[in-house]
């Protein structure tokens, strides 16, 4: 504030007042995008590709409307701010400008009437952007077509159905949803994956996503809003509405219905466009292709996966149907993640391991005290590797919150009551979980009690 003087230097050089934010007085706002000095409430988002606004509409686009946020100069600022703010309980005026827009959505959103949406299934058109087809550009080379109900909690949606539908690994990265109408982000409440510390490249803040369902969003058909999976890889997904079923003919059952495209890495530094650049040299030179086939062995989705005696012979864009739909049934048929615990890559010094209350809260970012009843850490050996696991926090006795899960035969979230036997399941009716009885709860049911 500067001896009571509020203005700031924007980016373009004017020395102006910002129409809501408040700068503290040791912040000379260096960094800081002209967007910031507008009101949040009556300013122009930003908008890119197809007109969609994402990430609140705070980044500048380029000429193709793809985001380009500037990440080397937001995390300078922030790493010079963030200490400035915190000793004072201030949040920094980024977050201050996010914020009202937060508010202004949720309000928005307790007024919505879903009618019966929530009960009606949804065809979703669910494609991975920016990864060029082989022979048309039109169309798009990674995609999935699936029919889910509209009353699909977020959370369920992300952690259920689009990791698995993708082949990625659950609970090892942050992600956002975006409403595509006004740039609103919804992702998991106190998530700590590790990727979390690139969240001012992505938006800074979100509003917790458990409360809400895809029928939020998703409305009339050509709807779409996006999806943001990994902060600091970035692969983008589009998630497109085709149809809406009728009530009648709505039964909430998750269903992979096609698709096409291998399964994407999910690591080595890969997302969307990284991944296209390895195609794009895969398809013009064998050296390419080569290293394309390394970078995705080397992904950690990948690893404890047979390799091809010849790189050359794999191809990039089979699509194994029953294989999707297996990964999205035994997603379907466990417990929820815990994104307050993600899983976090340990690799002990030496090959000894620290188990120590403190080392652990280090590693993982929760004290296990604080896990709630039921939930305990989880280490699992990283194939290939001698000494290194991911550990997380896992619900083990404890119950999925009913309002954030879904029925484990069918997947849908309508109707759900828990298991009598072990309370570990949830179904949407007898004769669901009759045949999740015979197929196999009929065992782990008896373990569950035990335990």
């Amino acid at each position: 504030m500067d001896n009571g003087d509020p203005r700031r230097r924007t980016p373009r050089g004017q020395l102006k007042a910002p129409k809501f934010v408040r700068f503290h007085r040791d912040d000379n706002a260096a960094g800081c995008d002209e967007i910031f000095w507008e009101d949040p409430l009556t300013f122009t988002p930003r908008r890119g590709r197809n007109g969609y606004i994402d990430a609140w509409g705070i980044y500048p686009h380029d000429t193709s409307g793809i985001r380009d946020v500037p990440g080397p100069q937001i995390s300078k600022r922030t790493m010079r701010t963030q200490d400035i703010y915190e000793n004072y309980h201030l949040p920094i005026p980024e977050i201050q400008f996010i914020n009202a827009l937060i508010e202004r959505k949720v309000s928005q959103l307790q007024e919505f009437d879903l009618g019966d949406l929530p009960k009606r299934d949804y065809t979703l058109y669910i494609s991975l952007p920016f990864i060029e087809h082989l022979s048309y550009r039109r169309l798009d080379r990674y995609w999935r077509r699936i029919r889910v109900s509209g009353g699909t909690p977020l959370s369920v949606f992300a952690d259920k159905v689009i990791t698995p539908l993708w082949g990625w690994v659950r609970n090892l990265h942050a992600h956002v949803f975006h409403d595509f109408k006004d740039g609103a982000l919804f992702g998991p409440k106190d998530c700590n994956a590790v990727d979390m510390m690139h969240l001012d490249k992505s938006g800074y803040a979100y509003i917790p996503e458990e409360p809400y369902y895809i029928a939020h969003f998703l409305r009339d058909p050509g709807d779409v809003m996006g999806y943001h999976y990994d902060f600091g890889d970035n692969w983008f997904v589009d998630i497109k509405l085709e149809e809406i079923a009728s009530l009648e003919g709505s039964t909430g059952t998750v269903v992979v219905l096609d698709g096409a495209g291998g399964i994407p890495p999910d690591g080595e530094q890969t997302g969307s466009f990284s991944w296209a650049d390895y195609l794009r040299k895969a398809r013009h030179s064998t050296e390419g292709k080569r290293r394309a086939v390394d970078a995705l062995f080397g992904a950690t989705n990948y690893s404890g996966k047979q390799r091809l005696a010849n790189p050359l012979d794999f191809d990039f864009d089979v699509f194994d149907l029953e294989g999707t739909r297996r990964a999205v049934r035994e997603a379907l048929d466990s417990k929820a993640s815990l994104p307050h615990a993600s899983k976090q890559f340990v690799s002990p010094v030496g090959g000894g391991l620290d188990s120590s209350v403190e080392a652990l809260m280090l590693r993982l970012g929760v004290y296990p005290r604080n896990l709630k009843r039921g939930a305990v850490i989880v280490q699992t050996p990283v194939a290939g590797s001698r000494y290194t696991f991911l550990e997380e926090g896992v619900n083990e006795t404890r119950r999925d919150n009913p309002g954030n899960t879904a029925c484990a035969c069918c997947g849908s979230p309508n109707d759900l009551k828990a298991c009598g036997g072990c309370g570990q399941r949830y179904y949407c009716g007898k004769g669901c979980q009759k045949a999740h009885w015979r197929e196999k709860h009929k065992n782990e049911c008896k373990g569950a009690r035990r335990h």
